[in-house]
């Protein structure tokens, strides 16, 4: 079994956006995949795209708390009490905001009630996009979001690459925060692409990162996801490891 927590739905022009990502999730043997919202493709929108592949394609919302329009608060309850979304992705560096400012903590309020995931992009952004601050997705702030909200499960998405260090010293501090290995690489990876994220892994557990709190990821259609498959496959951490990368850590957290 093999579970993509982190994929987005492509809208570059192209039609049938979620049947594009339930072929692509059929070549690399994926079972299930979390899907977000947010890159011009709202909460409503990801909704009724993902509603006739409910079974493999599970939604995560998101809000964009500085912006004008944004779901209200009574709106995101709805999805949450109804377990219609499984959580929210937020996009500090994209949208110049820390994890723990107060504009973001009424929605991990809410995301702790009714324990939905509050998925963070964290580490490096998007290399089209000059316009994102890299200090607002350091992995290091998520440390206070974590103790400020002690029962929320937080995730650190990309393994806040580049700062591996930093992200497994945020988990192991704090037992309520995981982390996602998608986004490593564009497209397909080389050679030496796979050489590098083996090290990137192996510093990420030298400096205590937990392996059971560490979720398979994509960031599907930026990264090819059988590629990815064959990347977590490639790893030298034994065979039980790997099965907790792939699917028991998130399926254990929240199927």
């Amino acid at each position: 079994m093999v579970f993509d927590t982190h994929t987005h739905l492509d809208f570059s022009g192209e039609i049938d956006n979620a049947r594009r990502l339930m072929a692509s999730l059929r070549r690399a043997d994926i079972d299930k995949a979390f899907v977000f919202a947010g890159n011009h493709c709202c909460t409503a929108r990801l909704l009724a795209e993902v509603r006739p592949y409910k079974d493999s394609l599970l939604p995560i919302g998101s809000v964009s708390p500085l912006a004008a329009r944004k779901p209200s608060l009574n709106q995101i309850r709805v999805w949450l009490e109804s377990d219609k979304i499984y959580g929210l992705k937020f996009y500090p560096g994209y949208e110049y905001f820390y994890p723990s400012d107060d504009v973001v903590k009424p929605y991990l309020a809410l995301l702790q009630k009714y324990n939905k995931l509050a998925i963070f992009h964290s580490g490096d952004t998007h290399r089209s996009d000059k316009s994102a601050k890299l200090k607002y997705s350091h992995p290091l702030h998520i440390d206070e979001a974590a103790v400020s909200f002690p029962k929320l499960k937080i995730v650190i998405a990309h393994l806040g690459f580049p700062w591996i260090v930093d992200t497994a010293q945020v988990m192991s501090k704090n037992e309520n925060v995981y982390a996602d290995c998608s986004g490593l690489f564009y497209d397909k990876p080389s050679a030496r692409d796979y050489e590098l994220l083996k090290k990137v892994f192996s510093q990420f557990l030298d400096f205590g990162g937990p392996i059971e709190r560490v979720f398979f990821g994509t960031d599907w259609s930026v990264a090819d996801q059988r590629s990815y498959v064959r990347f977590i496959s490639s790893l030298k951490l034994g065979d039980k490891a790997k099965k907790k990368i792939l699917y028991r850590n998130i399926a254990e957290l929240v199927l």
